[in-house]
């Protein structure tokens, strides 16, 4: 229980509740000193780790004694939040810590302390062995989603608001898991628009090498629907298919420099061979829209950060298509006695 103050540190006279500003405060009768109570800085941070656990201190003293909490402790008067905080990490579990962001803000009052400002920054472990430290009885990681009921309320709120930040991308994460299996990702990416794009375009990527043959087939089932009089042509146009979505894999990895030259020739053969350019509109069309129809049908589009994401995605691999039908009509326009058909 936090003590009551009795008497007055400057000049030693009884110290009483008086009501100043509309809040009852300790007040100095003898010396008209008003002693105002400030919050006290406390630090924590949370540490999780590539399996979604959090590390979690049992206390070992009071108040809740026994209880998890969070890696948290009092600021000193000669340092800055964020140096207690991994002051405190050192101090109580033996991990070395670089703040990554500030998580959550609150202030409350606490019937053993009094009033506290409890800073929670999100930590990445950077080193040390794990032990508990004097002020602790045990310390590990739970897994994130099934923390015991924490001593601070306001811990509880900061994994909630960790939690909510993190949510889109560990869906992603998850995404990429379930389609390679075989492949490692790291288990923590910075929730940031530029990063889940990044992501999303990489899985892409890998969609695409790994499903090529899939995604072909699926446009040829279209085009005998789409654009029929094209069946006629249809292994020299998997061929080209195959070429763009190749081209898609390059422009999407950042080969912005992509040689498009080679659709002149594509053009100019093509209409050699009797293939109208209104039905290769179609067959592009067709093309890019099978990309996405393989998208749907793998299920990895889970939240509407991630389908943003993939829109913008969308109009990158748009502007690369128009590129290739720029060149390819190109060609067709390159005969100038027939011209375009």
């Amino acid at each position: 229980m936090k003590r009551r103050r009795r008497f007055c540190c400057y000049c030693g006279g009884g110290v009483y509740e008086k009501d100043v500003d509309g809040k009852l405060r300790d007040f100095c009768g003898q010396c008209q000193t008003v002693f105002y109570e400030n919050p006290l800085p406390v630090a924590s941070s949370i540490v999780v780790n590539e399996e979604r656990e959090v590390l979690l201190v049992k206390r070992a003293k009071d108040p809740y004694k026994g209880m998890w909490c969070l890696p948290i402790g009092f600021a000193e008067s000669d340092e800055e939040v964020r140096g207690a905080a991994l002051r405190e990490l050192k101090e109580e579990t033996g991990i070395q810590g670089e703040i990554v962001r500030l998580i959550d803000v609150d202030t409350v009052d606490n019937y053993f302390y009094g009033s506290l400002a409890i800073v929670t920054y999100e930590v990445k472990a950077i080193g040390g062995d794990l032990r508990p430290g004097d002020d602790a009885s045990a310390v590990t990681y739970h897994p994130i989603d099934k923390t015991p009921s924490l001593a601070w309320i306001s811990n509880e709120k900061a994994l909630r608001i960790y939690i909510d930040l993190y949510r889109d991308t560990w869906a992603m994460l998850d995404s990429f898991k379930h389609l390679f299996p075989e492949h490692t990702v790291m288990g923590k990416v910075i929730p940031g628009e530029a990063e889940h794009k990044t992501f999303l375009s990489n899985i892409l990527v890998k969609l695409i090498e790994r499903d090529i043959e899939q995604i072909c087939e699926s446009w040829a089932r279209d085009m005998r629907h789409g654009a029929p009089k094209l069946m006629p042509h249809i292994r020299e146009l998997l061929e080209l298919n195959r070429s763009i979505l190749f081209g898609v894999q390059r422009w999407l990895s950042g080969e912005v420099s992509s040689d498009f030259a080679r659709f002149l020739a594509t053009g100019a053969q093509l209409k050699a061979t009797g293939v109208r350019l209104p039905d290769m509109v179609i067959a592009l069309a067709l093309s890019r829209r099978s990309i996405w129809l393989h998208v749907v049908k793998k299920k990895f589009l889970s939240s509407p950060l991630e389908i943003y994401a993939t829109l913008e995605l969308n109009n990158r691999i748009i502007f690369y298509y128009d590129k290739v039908f720029f060149a390819i009509a190109e060609g067709y326009c390159s005969d100038a006695t027939d011209g375009m058909r």
